[in-house]
């Protein structure tokens, strides 16, 4: 059976930001979180340009050189490289990232690594391999949930996954029955019916453009939701 076509919202736009203090005598993690937070503190303000995104890519290489065990790094290197739109270095950046947290490693990261290898092997085309890797994150996100059962976060990215893999009835009959309050069924259920998978590469691609010609790159907070998600609009 083919698989359906399922929504990006919430899964790969997390972002952290803030700053770190450098002094002299850092271990070489603190020089790694340093770099990575400069490096992000160019993603994070007005006007960003393709020139400032492949600064910051040479400031996170910087900072897996530094540690290369640093998780948070992995994760904003392949924002970046999407932002770049490097699909392929991205793909193995989140490869190099699950193979650092290991088969027995809690970082719950791991999950989106997953899922962005999975949201690109089907914008390659390769369909097999995506059902893999989404397959390998809706596992996560379901140990994720024993822990945190009413994670929106989680259950959403649990129910387009479901989408995807086995149809959008049955993440409908997953959401039916979660017992959640009714504005939090709604939410799921409109987030689920408002995308389709194959945005990931067309809104990634659109988002590159958009840098590449002076589009500005703001950060937009949700209330509603912990995680922050990337919007491009295009300069006049």
């Amino acid at each position: 059976m083919k698989m359906r076509k399922i929504v990006t919202c919430g899964i790969v736009g997390a972002v952290l930001w803030g700053l770190v203090a450098c002094a002299p005598g850092k271990s070489d993690r603190e020089e790694s979180t340093r770099l990575y937070e400069e490096a992000v503190s160019m993603l994070s303000g007005d006007g960003v340009s393709i020139a400032d995104c492949r600064v910051a890519q040479g400031l996170l290489e910087q900072a897996l050189e530094a540690d290369d065990g640093n998780i948070d790094v992995y994760f904003g290197k392949v924002l970046n490289e999407l932002n770049l739109w490097l699909p392929d270095s991205a793909y193995r950046t989140a490869t190099t990232a699950i193979e650092k947290i290991g088969p027995d490693g809690k970082n719950r990261l791991k999950a989106y690594f997953y899922t962005v290898k999975g949201f690109i092997a089907y914008d390659r085309g390769d369909e097999a391999d995506a059902r893999a890797q989404l397959s390998q994150a809706l596992v996560l996100y379901e140990s994720y949930l024993k822990e945190e059962p009413a994670n929106l976060d989680y259950l959403l990215n649990k129910a387009v996954l479901l989408s995807g893999l086995e149809g959008r009835e049955k993440a409908l009959e997953f959401i039916a029955g979660l017992p959640v309050k009714e504005a939090d069924r709604q939410m799921l259920t409109e987030s689920l019916a408002g995308f389709e998978f194959s945005q990931f590469g067309e809104t990634w691609r659109a988002k590159h453009r958009a840098l590449v010609t002076g589009g500005e790159l703001a950060v937009e907070a949700d209330p509603g939701r912990n995680t922050d998600t990337l919007s491009y609009t295009q300069q006049p």
